[in-house]
């Protein structure tokens, strides 16, 4: 039971806060206000991020609560594409919708696989084909994009330039590679 306590994401996640709070600040001589202020700022520079991931999250959960997946998946039963295509296609879609590739993944898993249940496809395949779907366009409802803006000090018009055509460009060519 302790061991299932302490590996329990929320109750590792604040122990390692904890952690760091005393070895990384208190233990090296910073004062608790110091340390508490400099956790303050790091929350504030990432909120809006934590924000669009929490949202992507919650609207997974609600399209698998509300069996919307499970709809969308057998209305596209009898649709006349390769099952590797429509992987990619669905999790592109969720991608330049959602902001998320962590949550186009995971939500395409679960639209796609009862389709591709019976057939003889190679699951690396479909992984591959899923995952670079959930990499196309990366814009401005993604925690990647404004990353990538805010680490290299770059205009939101740089970021769609680069990063965007980027992941673009990675996405696509991953269709091919499949």
């Amino acid at each position: 039971p302790v061991i299932n306590f302490i590996g329990d994401a929320n109750i590792a996640m604040l122990l390692s806060v904890l952690a760091a709070v005393y070895w990384l600040g208190i233990r090296r001589g910073h004062k608790t206000k110091t340390v508490m202020k400099k956790l303050e700022d790091a929350f504030k520079s990432i909120a809006v991020i934590l924000l669009i991931i929490a949202g992507s999250g919650v609207f997974m959960q609600i399209m698998r609560d509300g069996g919307v997946n499970t709809y969308i998946g057998s209305a596209l039963q009898n649709l006349a594409i390769p099952p590797l295509i429509l992987g990619w296609l669905i999790a592109a879609l969720i991608r330049v919708c959602i902001g998320s590739a962590t949550v186009a993944g995971l939500t395409t898993v679960s639209i796609i696989f009862p389709l591709i249940q019976h057939q003889p496809i190679h699951p690396e395949l479909m992984v591959l084909s899923i995952g670079a779907g959930s990499l196309m366009f990366s814009h401005v409802n993604d925690g990647g994009f404004w990353l990538f803006k805010e680490y290299f000090n770059v205009t939101i018009k740089e970021t769609f330039l680069t990063w965007s055509i980027m992941e673009t460009i990675v996405s696509v060519t991953g269709l091919i590679g499949v």
